[in-house]
């Protein structure tokens, strides 16, 4: 089939491909020049948009900034208790150690009562 086909002169097939390329690169030029590009304007955010935004994003940071507040007023309260705890706590096993040392120290004045009445009689007994 392609047998059937004649061939083109020499020098033919060349002076069609540049006659085409130069078609092909004035169409690509005039695209260029002459198809509307959409505006730069399109790409940017608007005064309105921009405020909007701006807004929730102010919103949301100062929903974030009470919910801090009150999680550090709550840790500072929470503080306090265990600090108020610890302190009473402290304080009886203060009681506790003193009462602990009053009775070692009543039944230490006892025995040396005894051993006093002891030497005494040691003594007498000379």
């Amino acid at each position: 089939m392609f047998l059937q086909i004649p061939t083109p002169p020499t020098g033919s097939i060349e002076s069609w491909l540049i006659s085409a390329a130069a078609v092909g690169s004035l169409i690509l030029l005039g695209m260029k020049l002459f198809v509307r590009k959409p505006p730069i304007e399109a790409e940017f955010v608007s005064k309105a948009e921009f405020r909007a935004f701006r807004d929730g994003v102010e919103r949301e940071i100062s929903g974030l900034r009470d919910k801090i507040d009150a999680r550090f007023l709550n840790l500072g309260e929470k503080i306090d208790e265990m600090k108020s705890e610890l302190l009473i706590a402290g304080e009886r096993r203060d009681v506790s150690i003193h009462r602990r040392i009053n009775e070692l120290e009543a039944g230490l004045a006892r025995v040396d009562e005894r051993t006093d009445s002891l030497k005494a009689l040691k003594r007498l007994k000379r």
